[in-house]
C-alpha cells in the first residue's frame, strides 16, 4: 500500500488534540468517517455525549451473524509539551519518524486498520464474515464512553467472532525479531490511600501528621516484593525465546526451573516487561498532602497504579495492601467495575493466521502469545468469551515502545511500511475465516 498517503494521514490523525481527560474525540472520528465517504464506504457515527463520539463501517459479508472486528481507539494519554522536543499534537517528521502523541498508542495501528479495510473494500472482497472498523474514544479512561457504550448501542459486536487490536507488536532484541500477539492482559487494580490528622502549624510537631502516615504506608507498600508466578501464556512465551540460551551466565532450561535461581531472578528484576510479564505491580503514581510549608495538612493521599497476573484475585491482593497499609490509613479502590477477564486461547484459526501473516511479511520469525501489562479495550470482549488478540504487525524498538506514554512518542516511517502490508495481510486472511 502506498506508504506517502499513511503517513500523511497519520499525521493529520495526529493533529487532532484528543487529549483524555477531556476526550473532545468527535472531530477526530468525523476525519476518519470523512476518509471512508471519499471510497464509498458508508459509516456511522455514535456520539454518547457532546463532543465525544465513535464510528462503525462495515463490508458485508456472506454470512450473518458474528462479525470480525478490527478495533482501534482516537484518544490519548496527556502530554506536557514543554517536556517534548517538538509539538506532541504537530506530526512533525523528522529523520524518518513521525512524532506525536497517539503516534505508537493507538493513531499509526487505527491509519493501518482502516487502509487495510478500505483496500479489502476497493479490491471487492466479500469476506466470509461482515467486517467491521470501529474507532472508539476514551479507551484511555475505561471506555465507558467508547467499547462500553458501543457493546450497548450494537448488539452484534456482542456475538463477534475475533476482534484485532493494540497490544502487542514486532520485537527485535539483540538482533532477533519475534512477535507478541497479546492473548490476555494483566488486570487494573488501581486505589488510593488517605491519611487523617491534626492540622497545625509546622513549627510544632505532633504525631498524628497525615503526611507522615502516608509516608510510611506508601514504604510499607512499595517496599513488599511481590513473589514471581508463572502462568501458561508467559511460561509459553519465555521458553520460546530464550530456551536453550545463556540469560546471565547460565543457561535457560525453562521458566519454573530458572525462578528458583538467583540469577535468573536478577536478570527478570533489571527487564522491566519480564518483572511486570511475571508478578503483582504495585507503582505510586500521585502524592497529595499540604499547600503551605509552614502548615501541617489534615489530609494527604497516595494514589496507586497496580496491574495483577491474570491468576490473581483482586479481594487477595487489596487483603495482602491493607495489611501492608496498616491501620493508620484507608484504602478506597478507584475504578467502579472489577474486570476479571480470561486470557484469549491461542490455539486458535486466527493465531494460525497471524502467524502466517507474519512470515510473509517479516519471514520466519517467533510468533508467541503474550500478556499485555496495560489495560486495553479488549478486555470487554474476552469478558465475552470472543477471541481477542492485541497485535500490530510492526516492528517498534524497545525504545520506542517506552516512549508511548512519555515525552516524544514516535513510530519511524519504516515501521508504518511494515504495519501496514502486515495489518492487509491479517485482514485479508480474516475475511477468509469461516466462524466457528
Amino acid at each position: 500500500m502506498e506508504i506517502d498517503h499513511a503517513v500523511e494521514l497519520l499525521r493529520e490523525f495526529i493533529r487532532f488534540d484528543t487529549t483524555n481527560p477531556p476526550g473532545h474525540e468527535e472531530k477526530a472520528i468525523l476525519f476518519l468517517e470523512g476518509i471512508l465517504n471519499k471510497e464509498g464506504i458508508q459509516s456511522e457515527v455514535f456520539q454518547p455525549v457532546a463532543e465525544r463520539a465513535n464510528i462503525l463501517a462495515r463490508i458485508k459479508g456472506k454470512k450473518k451473524g458474528k462479525p470480525v472486528v478490527l478495533l482501534g481507539h482516537v484518544d490519548v494519554v496527556p502530554a506536557n509539551a514543554d517536556d517534548w522536543d517538538v509539538d506532541p499534537f504537530g506530526g512533525e517528521l523528522r529523520d524518518g519518524y513521525i512524532y506525536g502523541r497517539g503516534a505508537v498508542d493507538m493513531k499509526a495501528q487505527t491509519i493501518c486498520q482502516l487502509l487495510a479495510f478500505i483496500q479489502l473494500h476497493n479490491e471487492g472482497v466479500v469476506p466470509e464474515r461482515d467486517m467491521i472498523f470501529l474507532a472508539t474514544c476514551d479507551e484511555e479512561v475505561g471506555g465507558q464512553n467508547g467499547v462500553e457504550y458501543m457493546l450497548n448501542e450494537v448488539e452484534e459486536l456482542k456475538s463477534a467472532s475475533f476482534v484485532l487490536s493494540e497490544g502487542g507488536c514486532i520485537i527485535e532484541e539483540n538482533g532477533h525479531f519475534h512477535a507478541q500477539v497479546s492473548v490476555a492482559e494483566k488486570k487494573l487494580s488501581q486505589f488510593m490511600i488517605k491519611a487523617t490528622g491534626i492540622g497545625g502549624h509546622g513549627s510544632m510537631p505532633h504525631k498524628d501528621n497525615a503526611n507522615e502516615k502516608i509516608v510510611r504506608a506508601s514504604q510499607a507498600i512499595l517496599s513488599y516484593e511481590w513473589p514471581f508466578k508463572s502462568t501458561n501464556i508467559v511460561n509459553t512465551y519465555l521458553n520460546g525465546l530464550l530456551k536453550g540460551k545463556k540469560v546471565n551466565g547460565f543457561t535457560f532450561k525453562g521458566l519454573k526451573e530458572s525462578l528458583n535461581d538467583k540469577r535468573f531472578k536478577d536478570f527478570i528484576e533489571n527487564n522491566p516487561v519480564y518483572n511486570a510479564l511475571l508478578r503483582n505491580t504495585v507503582t505510586l503514581t500521585i502524592l497529595k498532602g499540604g499547600e503551605k510549608v509552614n502548615v501541617i495538612p489534615g489530609e494527604s493521599f497516595a494514589y496507586f497504579d497496580a496491574r495483577l497476573l491474570p491468576t490473581e484475585k483482586h479481594e487477595h491482593f487489596f487483603k495482602k495492601i491493607n495489611s501492608l497499609g496498616g491501620k493508620d490509613i484507608q484504602i478506597i479502590r478507584i475504578g467502579s467495575g472489577i474486570s476479571e477477564p480470561a486470557p484469549s486461547g491461542y490455539n486458535t484459526p486466527f493465531f494460525k493466521g497471524i502467524k502466517g501473516a507474519v512470515k510473509k511479511t517479516k519471514g520466519t520469525i517467533p510468533v508467541l502469545p503474550f500478556v499485555t501489562t496495560g489495560a486495553t479495550d479488549l478486555r470487554y470482549f474476552r469478558n465475552l468469551g470472543i477471541t481477542a488478540y492485541g497485535f500490530f504487525p510492526a516492528t517498534i524498538a524497545v525504545e520506542d515502545i517506552l516512549r508511548m506514554h512519555g515525552k516524544n512518542e514516535r513510530i519511524s516511517i519504516e515501521s508504518l511500511q511494515e504495519g501496514l502490508d502486515g495489518t492487509y495481510e491479517i485482514v485479508k486472511f480474516l475475511s477468509t475465516v469461516t466462524s466457528r
